[in-house]
């Protein structure tokens, strides 16, 4: 596991992030406390994260366990530049920096430097223990996969799409499955509710879900 861990990270570098602000920002809506638990109790080696953000919950997770080893995934594309714009006085989104002159410089910050340099900004002196793998999932699932990668925590936070757990657990039916989303789309009906709760009966799991955040455990 170390190799493969090695291996990814000498293929997938750091961008430079001198002189680039570190915004530790998340969307999160709680519960995140059912994973802090899990990697505290389980002690997994390698955690792959699939859609990072600006890395806020890596950093979290990463902070818990020194051992702690995380791989993520994200294209981190300039699409983020115009998402975080949009937060700019809509209280709700910027709970973290409720001052608008503050998330006026948030987003200025991110036009300025991209999303890619932003995010690996807030895990300075995590540099030996976070690969960045710029993707999208599920197709980045299998390069990771043939190159020996054996996560044993997975935490999705994504597009919301059935194929994200099911490659998952194709690729690693060992490895306990989590994610975000969980109270997003109240009216589109809840559609990560709908998805997890389809995987855990197809496959044999229990959902267990806090806020934002939901759990598979099996039965």
């Amino acid at each position: 596991m170390t190799h493969a861990f090695e291996t990814l990270a000498a293929k997938h570098p750091w961008p430079d992030t001198t002189g680039v602000t570190a915004w530790d920002y998340t969307l999160g809506g709680g519960g995140r406390q059912l994973v802090d638990a899990i990697i505290l109790e389980r002690k997994p080696a390698v955690m792959l994260e699939i859609g990072c953000f600006l890395c806020a919950s890596t950093k979290r997770w990463l902070s818990l366990d020194p051992d702690l080893k995380v791989v993520g995934i994200d294209p981190w594309n300039d699409g983020l530049i115009e998402q975080c714009a949009r937060y700019v006085g809509r209280p709700a989104l910027t709970r973290a920096y409720p001052e608008r002159r503050v998330q006026e410089r948030f987003a200025a910050d991110i036009a300025q430097h991209g999303p890619f340099p932003t995010a690996l900004a807030n895990l300075r002196g995590f540099e030996a223990r976070f690969v960045p793998v710029r993707g999208l999932s599920p197709d980045a699932l299998y390069g990771l996969n043939d190159m020996g990668l054996e996560p044993e925590l997975i935490y999705i936070d994504a597009n919301k799409q059935a194929n994200d757990l099911e490659v998952c657990h194709t690729l690693w039916p060992d490895a306990q499955i989590t994610g975000d989303d969980w109270h997003w789309g109240r009216t589109k009906g809840y559609p990560m509710r709908k998805i997890v709760y389809a995987f855990a009966e197809k496959h044999g799991f229990r959902a267990e879900a806090d806020h934002a955040t939901w759990v598979l455990h099996r039965a």
